[in-house]
């Protein structure tokens, strides 16, 4: 990517991994139901157990958002009715679709780390991203120590949730298999570049 561009996402600071949330969403969204009426009822019944409205709405409109940018009723279904691992595995894959940080980070930095077999990510790796990223993206560079330090702990948690870190604690990237109907959706869309921070390990 071009130096002096935009990298957006850093909203990923306030609307974080969200998985059960998006099985809700996405469960109302396999119903039939339109992107208002999916906001609506999350909000109406407080299907996702937030403690105001304002919040639950918020939540409600991020889901929608993920649901159609990622634009796979496969994606959709797997978040909905897949196995916990899968449903993980999809929403990071909808994140991705979303947020330009989280493609560039899965991308670039994690799919460089296992197509290397170089498997460390403590600190000093997760730094050497944002390091970077600053100074490929003004806007990047322009955001508080306090905003980056958060950004690398979602982009952390996004890796746990998935099986790709075993703890926050953890340096070093585990051993990771893509669940083969994540990477069919994948494939159906095309989007062979996400791949590369996927399978490298393999598919079951």
């Amino acid at each position: 990517m071009p130096t002096g561009g935009k990298l957006e996402g850093a909203y990923i600071t306030r609307e974080q991994f969200l998985l059960r949330e998006m099985r809700v969403a996405c469960q109302l969204k396999l119903e039939g139901l339109s992107d208002d009426e999916i906001i609506a009822r999350i909000k109406d019944q407080n299907l996702i157990q937030y403690p105001t409205e304002r919040m639950v709405g918020n939540i409600a409109q991020v889901c929608v958002k993920r649901i159609n940018a990622v634009d796979s009723e496969d994606i959709v279904r797997i978040i909905a009715t897949g196995s916990p691992e899968a449903a993980a595995q999809a929403n990071l894959y909808a994140m991705i679709c979303t947020y330009p940080l989280v493609r560039d980070f899965m991308v670039n930095e994690i799919g460089r780390h296992y197509a290397e077999y170089d498997y460390a990510l403590g600190p000093m790796e997760m730094n050497a991203y944002i390091t970077r990223i600053q100074v490929e993206y003004p806007n990047i560079a322009m955001l508080s120590d306090a905003t980056l330090k958060k950004i690398k702990q979602v982009l952390r948690k996004c890796l746990i949730e998935c099986g790709m870190l075993a703890n926050a604690r953890a340096t070093r990237l585990d051993t990771f298999f893509l669940d083969f109907d994540v990477k069919s959706a994948i494939l159906a869309k095309d989007d062979y570049e996400v791949l590369a921070a996927f399978t490298a390990q393999g598919v079951f």
